[in-house]
């Protein structure tokens, strides 16, 4: 390489450095330039996102007027005209040049986000929604646009469907930012939606979350989550790359959107952020999508949680989105073990699962909550219930997000009658002669959500359902080890009296939480036993299983380790309950992750 050559490209890889410096250093809910992405366009992502945060910054930061925030943007929009020109001397314009000249692209997404920073700028309340939709044409559309041309794809179809995820992150953040931007005498909220319920620009400016402000801004969210919702067909027509970032700036708007649903949509006490644990599970759940393609139960066929169809008479789409939104608060409300593995599915199959746990968790609540008056009465309420999931006619909310994850997936309706059978058993006893009547109780609410979850996971191999089943009774024994003391001071003893005897322990022992060496003894056998069916899924577990199964493997790390600490207490289980932080169990489903996806590459 010549002299002058060299020195162009030190040049450029300087201005490349400076770029990428802007890009680490800016906050925002999901980085641009995504680690996710080839390495080859990172530098290029670089380049864009350097260009347009600048001109946000021009637009929106320091202390200048109206008048002369416009002429930086014009003396900016001058600097892009040389830079397509050939005669750059900016650094962010020296790296976009390259990235242009690689990449052919045109000029007008720039100029349109260009126009929409004017906008910012000299600031004028929107009449209408179609102005705001006007608005984010030009502040995220091009965007989406701009990353479409670097993967190659110049279509109007992708285009269409990449608006809707631009457009409804954009609008994500505005809802977010409603206090923030009223802070800056803005207010994104079009004046017809504030006519339409009842609110004066002022209430809003004035961050006063009375109920008809709260009811606007809800109804916002909807919208938001409707347009996000649809754009993900994106990642069906994509590259595997690409389709994991689209999936995950989706996403990442979609847990924008359950914030602020959180805070019970009051954004002015405080402004809703999607936490760093919820961004490494996006982005472990990204990882862990496979390529999604069209067929049978894709996103493309039928829209995730809710979309252009429904499986329930009479719920529309938008009411099947709250059903699946009202599982998934269920179970990120639980705190489950269950709930950190879920992150490692792909959107349908996570909602889906959530549908099933949700089911599960309010059948099983009925049995634990002591104060309700007639707990058979709502078993058989659920029982009947379930009759209508599978009739198509629905009324609760969980059952209509279930009927939807029954068809999809064709989940059969003996497991859910199963499991209610196995929670009555917990209102009519309180203790078990054998290991066997404890067996067919660990089965029946336990090992039939086994059974429902591998037909949501997917798998070849008939050896998968000996897998669920030997997997359910080791949970449920793990459950009941843990729990010893929690289930005493109920008055149930689910370790089998014929044990107790074995070991000379008496239920005195466990009803009063007398630990002792026989109580150790007994306590060690147990956990040796639920050791065994631990050792026993494994042996199950084809190898052309592992890849699908691998939230299931995510969970069964996680109970292993809950068992690991029993013994680590010498089989102690009168004090503190034994649990696990959260990073744990994010560490442990990673690792799952990681193995499943080596067994892959090596088989």
């Amino acid at each position: 390489m010549s002299g002058p050559e060299q020195q162009r490209a030190e040049r450029i890889a300087d201005a490349y450095r400076h770029c990428w410096q802007i890009a680490t250093t800016h906050y925002e809910n999901f980085t641009l330039g995504s680690w996710l992405l080839p390495r080859r366009l990172r530098r290029h992502i670089a380049a864009i996102y350097a260009f347009a945060r600048t001109a946000d910054d021009l637009a929106d930061e320091g202390r200048d007027t109206p008048a002369e925030r416009l002429a930086k943007l014009d003396l900016w929009e001058r600097e892009l005209e040389s830079c397509y020109d050939g005669d750059a001397t900016h650094p962010i314009f020296i790296a976009l040049q390259d990235t242009v000249r690689h990449f052919d692209l045109p000029i007008e997404p720039f100029r349109k986000l260009l126009q929409a920073f004017r906008t910012d700028a000299d600031f004028k309340a929107f009449d209408t929604f179609d102005d705001v939709l006007a608005y984010c044409r030009n502040s995220a559309n091009p965007v989406g646009h701009l990353i479409l041309y670097l993967f190659g794809y110049r279509d109007p179809q992708r285009q269409q469907l990449a608006d809707q995820i631009c457009t409804g992150l954009q609008l994500a953040n505005f809802w977010q930012d409603v206090a923030v931007d009223a802070a800056k005498g803005r207010l994104y909220i079009p004046r017809e939606d504030l006519v339409r319920f009842g609110c004066s620009a002022a209430d809003v400016m004035a961050g006063t979350p009375c109920p008809e402000v709260l009811a606007l801004l809800r109804f916002e969210v909807d919208r938001a989550r409707t347009m996000l919702t649809h754009g993900l067909e994106l990642a069906t027509r994509v590259n595997q790359r690409l389709a994991r970032e689209v999936s995950l700036f989706a996403w990442g708007g979609l847990a924008i959107l359950q914030e602020i649903e959180a805070v019970g949509y009051d954004v002015f006490s405080r402004r809703p952020t999607v936490s760093g644990w919820t961004k490494f599970g996006l982005v472990l759940k990204a990882l862990a999508t496979p390529a999604v393609r069209h067929g049978r139960g894709s996103v493309a066929d039928e829209k995730v949680a809710g979309g252009a169809t429904s499986a329930v008479i009479g719920v529309s789409a938008r009411n099947l989105r709250q059903a699946y939104a009202y599982c998934q608060a269920v179970a990120r409300r639980s705190s489950s073990n269950f709930y950190y593995a879920f992150h490692l599915l792909g959107p349908e199959r996570r909602a889906a699962l959530c549908a099933v746990y949700a089911f599960c968790r309010f059948v099983d609540d009925i049995a634990d909550d002591a104060g309700r008056r007639d707990p058979a009465l709502l078993l058989e309420r659920w029982r009947a219930e379930l009759a209508r999931v599978f009739a198509g006619t629905a009324e609760h909310p969980i059952g209509c997000a279930l009927a939807d994850a029954v068809r999809r997936f064709r989940l059969p309706q003996k497991p859910f009658l199963d499991l209610i059978d196995g929670v009555e058993m917990d209102l009519t006893r309180r203790r078990y002669e054998t290991f066997d009547e404890l067996y067919q109780y660990c089965y029946r609410v336990a090992s039939t959500v086994g059974l429902l979850c591998i037909e949501i996971f997917g798998y070849q191999q008939p050896s998968a359902r000996d897998y669920a089943v030997d997997l359910g009774i080791a949970f449920q024994l793990t459950n009941i080890l843990r729990d010893v003391h929690e289930d005493a001071q109920r008055g149930r003893i689910y370790l089998p009296l014929e044990d107790l005897r074995r070991f000379d322990c008496t239920e005195a022992d466990l009803l009063s939480g007398r630990f002792s060496p026989r109580v150790e003894a007994l306590m060690a056998f147990e956990c040796s036993r639920a050791r065994t069916y631990y050792r026993r899924a494994r042996t199950a577990l084809a190898a052309g299983d592992r890849s699908s199964l691998v939230a299931a493997e995510a969970m069964r790390s996680i109970y292993e380790r809950l068992l690991d600490r029993i013994e680590a207490r010498h089989f102690n289980v009168f004090g503190p309950k034994v649990t696990l932080p959260r990073y744990e169990k994010v560490t442990l489903a990673l690792a799952a992750w990681g193995r499943s996806q080596l067994a892959v590459r090596t088989s």
